[in-house]
């Protein structure tokens, strides 16, 4: 089985606190925890026009496929 998770680490200068707890991140944490393997992960960056008003200071996605061994066969 493959499923497809959408990973993001946008963060603006006001967000506290650990990365690990960004809710994508814990989202696929806790699909690796049970048993999901990462099969392909296709990193984007995301230019961000900082010129006038600096709004985040990390922009990263990415799309990542996961799989998991059917248990029913």
């Amino acid at each position: 089985m493959q499923k497809i998770v959408y990973l993001s680490n946008s963060r603006d200068y006001t967000e506290q606190g650990d990365i690990n707890e960004n809710k994508y991140f814990t989202h696929v944490n806790g699909l690796l925890d049970d048993g999901w393997k990462v099969a392909h992960l296709t990193p984007l960056e995301i230019a961000v026009d900082n010129s006038e008003k600096p709004a985040h200071r990390e922009t990263l996605v990415a799309f990542v496929l996961l799989e998991k061994t059917d248990e029913h066969k």
